[in-house]
């Protein structure tokens, strides 16, 4: 029985966007050579037509062979990603998650100085826009 599908993004359709990031366009030949494993051709059409099914990729087909293109910018699926896992996982609550981070050794107190500074540059520069 398949798995249902999900319009978030799988680990190896993540691997295929971000390919199309990098590069702004791809025939499904140049994702499955870019993917540098074994990667069987049909298998990377499909995975590119499920991109194009859940609305993250555009398939221009004007050209042989079709060539795609990210219909979602890179900034957008990561937020809509982080919405989701702090939804999914933390309630809602990014203070959880910055505390299971500290608490897991992943973000040290350092690295959370440095993200305050970070915030307070990025809020001092909105404050003059």
């Amino acid at each position: 029985m398949p798995r249902p599908t999900s319009e978030m993004l799988t680990e190896r359709e993540s691997q295929i966007m971000a390919i199309l990031w990098q590069l702004g366009e791809a025939s499904a030949e140049d994702v499955r050579r870019q993917l540098g494993d074994d990667s069987h051709d049909s298998t990377v059409r499909t995975l590119l037509r499920v991109l194009v099914r859940k609305g993250y990729v555009r398939a221009s087909r004007r050209r042989r062979p079709a060539v795609y293109l990210p219909a979602i910018a890179r900034v957008a699926v990561q937020q809509q990603a982080a919405r989701g896992f702090l939804q999914r996982f933390f309630s809602g609550s990014a203070e959880s998650l910055v505390l299971r981070l500290l608490e897991d050794e992943e973000l040290t107190p350092a690295q959370l100085e440095q993200l305050k500074k970070t915030h307070a540059r990025r809020e001092r520069k909105r404050g003059k826009s």
